[in-house]
C-alpha cells in the first residue's frame, strides 16, 4: 500500500481482508515511511505488511525506484528499440529494498539482501528442519535470534560408524529477508496499467492510471507480476511479437502454477476487486472500481501453503 495514501488504503483493505492497523501505527507509519521515502530517495515507498512471530511481529516497508533524481538522465538516455528476442533480457524492472521497523517504532532497518549463498543457507536450514518432520518453523519475532541446526559433513567419525555432524546457525534476520523476497516474487501484484515502460525499457509508475472497470478488473489477465517476467520471456517468439510491448510486459497471474491459486471476487459494497492469493494464505490485493486507488499487503507468518495442488 501505498505510503501517501496509506490511512484511506488502510481502511479499504480492513474491508477487503479484515486485517487492519491499529491507531497507533496509523499515526506513527504515515510520517516514518515518508522519512524512509526522502532519506534514501526512492520514487515511491509501500506498506508491504506484516509477519507474524512467536514473541513479536514484523513491519514490513518496501522503496521502489531509484533516486529520484536520476529519473530525467534515465528518461534522456534511452537507446534504440530492442528486437523481439531481446525485449525481455533488456528490461529494467523496478528496484525494490525491504526494511523492518525499528523497536522504537519509528526507524527502519533494511533487511539483509538475499544473495544466493543467504538463499543456499537458507534452503539448508529447511532441509535440516524436514530431516526433524518440521515443515515450517514459525519466525521467533527476534531479529538476532539464531537457529541451531546440524548438517552432515560427508565423512563419518570412525570407520563403519555414521558421518560426522557439524553445529551450524542461522540468524532470524536472513532468514526474514529471504522469506520476504520469497513471497514478493510469488505475490507482489500490480493492476495492469499501472506501470509503463520509460524510453530506456526502465519499468515506472504511471501518473496517468486511472483504474480498472469492473468488466477488465474481473479477468486475471489484469494483474500483473512486480518483477522480472519469468514466463512471457518462455514463450515461443511469434507469440511474443503478439504482445502488446506498452502493456504486456510483465507475467500476468493467470500464468501462474498450478491454476487456480488465486481468488478473484467484486466487493459491491465497497466498491473493490478483491485478490486473494491461496499460495500465501494473507495476501491480499485491492483495486478501486473506476479509480486510480489500489494496494495489497501481507499479513501471516509467510508459511507456504504446499497442499494446494490438492486442494483444487
Amino acid at each position: 500500500m501505498d505510503a501517501e495514501q496509506l490511512v484511506m488504503s488502510s481502511e479499504l483493505l480492513a474491508a477487503a481482508s479484515g486485517f487492519c492497523l491499529n491507531a497507533e501505527q496509523k499515526a506513527l507509519l504515515p510520517n516514518s515511511l515518508a522519512i524512509l521515502k526522502n532519506e534514501h530517495g526512492f520514487s515511491k515507498v509501500n506498506y508491504w505488511g506484516k509477519l507474524q512471530g512467536l514473541n513479536g511481529d514484523y513491519l514490513i516497508a518496501q522503496g521502489l525506484g531509484e533516486n529520484v533524481g536520476d529519473k530525467k538522465d534515465t528518461a534522456l538516455n534511452g537507446g534504440g528499440e530492442p528486437t523481439i528476442a531481446e525485449f525481455f533480457e533488456s528490461l529494467k524492472t523496478v528496484p525494490k529494498k525491504s526494511f523492518r521497523l525499528g523497536p522504537d517504532g519509528v526507524s527502519w532497518a533494511l533487511l539483509p539482501a538475499a544473495t544466493d549463498e543467504v538463499k543456499g543457507k537458507v534452503k539448508e536450514w529447511e532441509e535440516a528442519m524436514r530431516s526433524k518432520g518440521r515443515v515450517f518453523t514459525p519466525l521467533a519475532g527476534d531479529p538476532a535470534f539464531k537457529y541451531e541446526y546440524t548438517t552432515k559433513t560427508g565423512a563419518p567419525a570412525a570407520e563403519g560408524g555414521e558421518p560426522a555432524e557439524e553445529p551450524k546457525d542461522l540468524q532470524e534476520d536472513l532468514r526474514l529477508a529471504c522469506m520476504v523476497e520469497e513471497i514478493d516474487k510469488a505475490c507482489s501484484v500490480v493492476p495492469v496499467g499501472a506501470f509503463i515502460l520509460s524510453s530506456s525499457q526502465a519499468v515506472m509508475v504511471n501518473p496517468y492510471y486511472r483504474g480498472l472497470s469492473l468488466s477488465s478488473g474481473l479477468k486475471l489477465d489484469s494483474y500483473l507480476h512486480l518483477r522480472k517476467p519469468e514466463v512471457l520471456p518462455t514463450l515461443p517468439i511469434s507469440d511474443r511479437a503478439l504482445l502488446q510491448k506498452s502493456s504486456q510486459f510483465l507475467d500476468p497471474v493467470s500464468h501462474d502454477v498450478p491454476k487456480g491459486s488465486w481468488s478473484l471476487k467484486h466487493d459491491p459494497p465497497n466498491n473493490l476487486l478483491v485478490l486473494r492469493s491461496l499460495l500465501y494464505p494473507g495476501y491480499v490485493h485491492f483495486s478501486t472500481v473506476g479509480s486510480p486507488l489500489y494496494g495489497s499487503a501481507y499479513h501471516g507468518t509467510g508459511a507456504r501453503n504446499y497442499d494446494l495442488p490438492f486442494m483444487l
